[in-house]
């Protein structure tokens, strides 16, 4: 369903010295990531380092709050309410973006050039990496502004990243949609007697799984309530309220009860049924 653009961003400049600069490629998209629930927003990409005329990076290695630290391309997630994650390079699930466990990093310490760090990662991985889970996620697109990438070295001590190598990416936000699991629905009230049909109620379970919270009416395509036949007429309900209302429901998988509650217009001896369509609309 979604391409993943993961072209190496590798300038081809030739020097004698060995400075270097670092960049990144990132791509947003989003698509379902393995082990979430839902679609998530997922920052994808490639990292490089080419040769400079120049040294762009002054100094010593910084390890916040330690000697030896880990060197390698990262990014961070902005939210809307401001809170930033940050993930490591090299993640493949919501379950294993921690800082040591990843293929994209070399480690480093503070006795170390800058210009000393990015050659050993250059020796270890090239000029350039690539991953199509590569960056961050999100576990709700419709809080992720931005998705951005950057070099850093970083611990459980803290991260420091290099200024001036970042990028950043605007995620989509995926289209909702909401998938009732299972056959059919049977509303079978059963055998019932003249007189005890007013308030007779049956009612059935589905799953329901949504790409993430979502507003959502089911309306009923006869109208509600509607006849049966034989004098019966019946309401049907979602989740508790009249069909044609709204409800509320979750990001991920949770239960729709359909309900059916019967009305005595008449009634006659004989058998009833009815085959109605449920017709599920967004707010």
């Amino acid at each position: 369903m979604f391409r993943l653009m993961g072209g190496a961003l590798l300038l081809g400049i030739a020097s004698n010295s060995n400075a270097w600069h670092l960049v990144n490629k990132v791509n947003a998209d989003s698509r379902p990531l393995p082990g979430a629930e839902t679609i998530v927003s997922v920052a994808s990409g490639t990292a490089s380092a080419y040769a400079s005329a120049s040294n762009a990076y002054p100094g010593k290695v910084i390890c916040t709050g330690a000697a030896t630290c880990k060197f390698g391309p990262i990014s961070a997630t902005k939210l809307y309410n401001g809170r930033r994650t940050f993930s490591v390079m090299g993640c493949t699930s919501q379950y294993n973006c921690g800082y040591q466990i990843t293929d994209t990093n070399v480690s480093v310490n503070t006795g170390m050039t800058w210009e000393a760090a990015i050659e050993a990662w250059v020796s270890r991985y090239g000029t350039s990496v690539t991953r199509t889970y590569g960056y961050s996620y999100s576990t709700d697109p419709g809080w992720t502004i931005q998705l951005y990438a950057a070099w850093a070295t970083y611990s459980f001590s803290g991260l420091y990243t290099l200024p001036s190598t970042d990028s950043c990416a605007t995620p989509p936000i995926p289209p909702n949609q909401c998938d009732i699991l299972g056959s059919n629905v049977d509303l079978n009230h059963g055998a019932l007697k003249l007189g005890e049909i007013a308030g007779a109620k049956a009612q059935a379970t589905r799953q329901v799984k949504c790409t993430h919270k979502a507003s959502v009416r089911y309306q009923v395509s006869v109208g509600n309530p509607f006849p049966l036949g034989q004098g019966v007429s019946t309401t049907l309900t979602v989740n508790g309220v009249r069909a044609g209302e709204m409800i509320n429901l979750p990001a991920g998988t949770s239960t729709l009860t359909i309900g059916s509650t019967l009305a005595d217009n008449g009634a006659q001896a004989g058998t009833f049924s009815k085959t109605v369509v449920l017709i599920q609309s967004f707010m």
